[in-house]
């Protein structure tokens, strides 16, 4: 389906750290903290970041808890590749979790259409080692007049197995306090239950309950996304928002596509011609506006019935 360009979802949000956060670098210093924030330069200027590696993470990590919370098994174990052995995962009733990067494709089909066939939700919004995903997420630099401050933390190693401190570790980090950063989020040829799934990230991430980085459990990490643009675009001029189970009858069936459907349609109000594409604006009321999409999340969910997907479980039936 990324062969064609049918609609998108473009959405810029403000990430604003609430606690303060260290999106660690990786790489040792010799003169300052011994954990220190990401950085790069800008014009010529030292800039600290979130980068969109760590933001789509915490992203997918999240939708995966919600989606393993309202149907079990739902969603693969990305790492679990099934050819090692000695690999344990965390819960039994997930032993047929492997991950959907693993997994053989579809005979005498389309390779990438097979392959978004048999994977799950989680996989088919963010990818896996098969495909792309429809989601993608630009790092998030400070805006102008928002620089996010320095501060230095010290900290003791903890013994795992008495629970006191080790006698002599002792290290420093460094954390980020207060800034504001915009990171931009784009979902290509969307499909309405990973639309619902994209607004239900959003409002948890406006109702502070993802945290980003290290040291989580120690009080950091913890910020609150404010979304400051969404829009919706697609080909043609439209009158009520559709994904890919409408605007991409032919392939439905072979890329397993989601045939569900709001009670209602979702009015786009007036659209914006830029070029080709047919731009909406729902800035002002987009949780509003799309939270008829909402059951399409769950819906899919028992729809598709887990990551082995509708096109492994017809094979194996037959």
């Amino acid at each position: 389906m990324m062969r064609k360009w049918l609609c998108q979802a473009d959405v810029a949000v403000h990430v604003e750290p609430v606690d303060p956060v260290l999106v660690k670098s990786g790489y040792a210093t010799l003169d300052t903290a011994d954990m220190v924030p990401v950085c790069t330069y800008l014009g010529g200027v030292k800039t600290y970041y979130f980068p969109g590696t760590s933001l789509k993470g915490v992203l997918r990590s999240h939708l995966e808890r919600i989606a393993r919370t309202l149907h079990p098994g739902s969603v693969c174990i990305p790492y679990f590749d099934p050819r090692k052995r000695d690999l344990r995962v965390p819960v039994a009733a997930e032993a047929g979790s492997h991950g959907c990067g693993f997994r053989s494709r579809g005979q005498g089909k389309d390779p990438s259409a097979a392959a978004y066939h048999d994977s799950c939700a989680a996989c088919r919004l963010f990818g896996s080692l098969k495909f792309a995903g429809r989601f993608s997420i630009g790092d998030a630099y400070p805006l102008p007049g928002h620089t996010p401050q320095l501060e230095q933390r010290n900290g003791v190693g903890i013994d795992r197995f008495t629970g006191g401190t080790v006698p002599g570790v002792l290290f420093d980090l460094q954390v980020l306090v207060g800034g504001r950063f915009e990171a931009r989020i784009r979902v290509v040829n969307f499909e309405l239950w990973q639309l619902a799934a994209l607004n239900l990230l959003l409002a948890d991430l406006q109702d502070e309950m993802l945290q980003i980085g290290s040291g989580r459990s120690r009080g950091l990490g913890r910020v609150r996304g404010l979304v400051r643009t969404y829009h919706l675009s697609y080909v043609r001029p439209l009158d009520a928002v559709a994904g890919l189970g409408e605007l991409a009858a032919d392939e439905r069936e072979e890329y397993g596509l989601h045939p569900w459907q709001p009670r209602s349609p979702l009015p786009l109000g007036t659209a914006q011609v830029r070029g080709l594409r047919h731009q909406y604006d729902l800035t002002a009321d987009w949780l509003a506006a799309l939270s008829g999409l909402t059951p399409a999340w769950e819906d899919f969910l028992h729809w598709h019935g887990g990551p082995k997907g509708q096109a492994a479980l017809a094979r194996e039936g037959a």
